[in-house]
């Protein structure tokens, strides 16, 4: 029996079942994560998750570089905005609504804790983090060049600390006033 979008090209197709590993890990934790139950999650065969995974270890580490790769998206440049202007533009990113629901704020918990079950996701998780504070650091020394690297350094990862307990906090429930206060904190610590 044929499963799925068969009409997908190879790459919707490892998508489309990154995003079942993904939204299985949200709502169940690694312990829901099978290659069965991402097959059926996926409306695929059995077959084709073990094609492009040779087991579950592939796949979440597979889902991990991608929302690694997701999170520094989250600082990529505008087109025709100065350093300053990009700078915000990408703090204010981390509020956007598709990151603050609770689906995605569950996801982030899981992926975080993730980083006990297994030194491979924590090599990745901690690979993820080291790469988001090296482009916030970029951004910060772009739009405050007279700042020293390590001042940079240590504002980006003042940032970060804030972006992850609004996200922490905002799985509790979201509070726009509290989100808005949080992000002009993020623009403080970073163009202060």
């Amino acid at each position: 029996m044929v499963r799925g979008r068969t009409d997908a090209n190879p790459q919707e197709r490892v998508e489309g079942i990154l995003d079942a590993a993904l939204r299985l890990l949200a709502t169940h934790g690694i312990a829901g994560v099978s290659m069965r139950a991402v097959a059926r999650e996926a409306d695929v065969g059995l077959g084709l998750v073990n094609y492009y995974y040779t087991d579950k270890h592939s796949l979440v580490c597979a889902a991990l570089q991608r929302i690694e790769e997701e999170d520094v998206a989250l600082l990529d440049p505008v087109p025709g905005l100065d350093p300053r202007e990009q700078l915000v533009a990408a703090l204010k990113r981390v509020a956007e609504p598709a990151l603050l629901t609770q689906e995605y704020l569950a996801l982030r918990l899981q992926l975080w804790s993730l980083a006990t079950a297994h030194p491979d996701f924590a090599a990745i998780n901690a690979r993820a983090h080291e790469r988001y504070r090296a482009r916030l650091t970029d951004l910060v020394r772009e739009a405050q060049p007279s700042l020293s690297r390590a001042e940079c350094r240590a504002r980006a990862a003042d940032v970060d600390v804030v972006q992850n307990g609004l996200w922490l906090s905002a799985l509790l429930g979201v509070d726009r006033a509290a989100v808005r206060r949080a992000l002009e904190r993020t623009e403080a610590i970073a163009l202060g």
